[in-house]
């Protein structure tokens, strides 16, 4: 107890010796600040030790939080050599640590993720004195066991019919929900070089408004953490889906009818009431024009794809459409022109497949018309996370950063200078 009050006391005393040096500083602009040298806090001298207390509370149990911290202060060191020959100026480097409920990967493997993040809180001038600003603009962040910026191929509505179990919230998807679209610029399972998700010549200089980040993908020397997705799983895949697409319609029609039932149950007391809800089934049923066969005939083009093609040619990559569209058409559903309702239809390749059959119907691969390949997690990658769930599997690192002279400086310095191969070197 005496210890942790010495450590709170020697932090406030810290941080009260700095905002002293911070609000003496006299200035007439932000520009005149840039130049004063710069200061970091570490995760070890937070100056908040009662939030430190509960950084990696997420991660459990004690060992996966001793894991987890002696990970992350070595990135944070590896983060600190790299600016050895840098001149740091015009700001407060600050570093925290958090940890993440521990998830499945790949279904069945659980994973402790855990992040570190590092602040860069430039020096501001507020009515001509010097302040410490209470955002960051630039920022270091490193995940483990986790990969930022790898979005999941497809999007859905009412999630809950596309649990492994239909409307049971175990956290676990049907194949194609979990199914990842990703660009090889990513380099995600090469380990070299970063992606950047703005280029910087499209970016004035000086403009504080769009942020930048690289990114950076580490795996486990010789073993892929994303494999591609073969063309019998994605067909099979879509099967699946069909059936849980025939729950959800279902369900909404019945919905409709019950609703509708309720306002044309007394006709004579309420005419206006009754009208009202036969017109109501009529519009919001349209919605849904001949779901049935719908689906029957998307069900029927992939049940043909899957018998008529070799094991050769079921085996070779998914590669499907690479930017998702909405498309919007009207159904008719009364004798007038403007008896129109409209229809929204995701995850369909052509207006023409939306029209006719709607998501996901099967009208081939996209091999040659510029498509992306479809991956999932790689199980056996993981393996051994079971008894070490906090282990580093995989590591991501991003720096975010505007394009001002200080930012640029600071992920320059981090692109040329920062050792890769010692993070390569923890997932071995």
């Amino acid at each position: 107890m005496e210890r942790i009050c010495t450590l709170i006391f020697a932090t406030l005393i810290a941080t009260l010796a700095l905002t002293q040096q911070v609000n003496a500083q006299d200035c007439q602009s932000s520009k005149d600040l840039e130049t004063l040298p710069g200061k970091q806090i570490d995760a070890a001298h937070c100056e908040w030790p009662q939030e430190k207390a509960h950084w990696l509370d997420a991660l459990g149990t004690a060992a996966n939080k001793s894991a987890a911290n002696a990970i992350l202060t070595k990135i944070e060191m590896l983060e600190k050599q790299s600016r050895s020959h840098y001149n740091l100026r015009g700001c407060v480097l600050k570093t925290a640590f958090s940890g993440n409920t521990p998830t499945l990967i790949a279904g069945k493997y659980p994973l402790a993720s855990y992040d570190l993040n590092l602040g860069c809180y430039e020096y501001i001038c507020v009515k001509n004195k010097m302040i410490v600003n209470s955002e960051y603009a630039n920022v270091f962040r490193a995940y483990v066991n986790r990969y930022t910026g790898i979005e999941t191929a497809f999007s859905f509505q009412d999630e809950a019919y596309y649990y492994e179990t239909p409307k049971k919230y175990n956290g676990q998807f049907i194949a194609l929900y979990n199914f990842i679209k990703m660009g090889a610029s990513k380099n995600v399972n090469s380990g070299k070089g970063f992606y950047q998700d703005i280029p910087e010549t499209s970016v004035k200089d000086g403009d504080r408004s769009i942020y930048m980040t690289r990114h950076w993908y580490f795996n486990k020397p010789g073993m892929l953490s994303f494999v591609p997705v073969t063309r019998k799983e994605y067909l099979e895949a879509l099967l699946v889906y069909y059936e849980r697409e025939r729950l959800l319609i279902a369900d909404k029609i019945k919905e409709i009818e019950v609703e509708c039932a309720g306002m044309m149950k007394d006709p004579r007391k309420y005419p206006q009431l009754y009208e009202n809800g036969k017109r109501n089934l009529i519009v919001r049923k349209a919605k849904y024009p001949d779901w049935q066969q719908r689906i029957e005939t998307k069900k029927a083009i992939v049940q043909k794809a899957l018998k008529e093609n070799t094991a050769e040619w079921l085996a070779q990559p998914a590669v499907v459409k690479p930017k998702a569209e909405v498309f919007s058409w009207k159904k008719n559903y009364g004798p007038g022109q403007n008896e129109n309702v409209s229809i929204d239809t995701y995850n369909a390749d052509t207006k023409e497949d939306a029209q006719r059959t709607g998501a996901f119907t099967f009208s081939g691969f996209w091999d040659n018309k510029g498509g992306a390949v479809l991956y999932k997690y790689n199980p056996d990658y993981f393996k051994g996370s079971e008894k070490k769930p906090a282990k580093p599997y995989m590591i991501a690192l991003t720096y975010r950063y505007v394009k001002t002279t200080l930012g640029k400086n600071l992920v320059e310095n981090f692109t040329q200078n920062f050792d890769f191969d010692a993070i390569r070197n923890m997932l071995e």
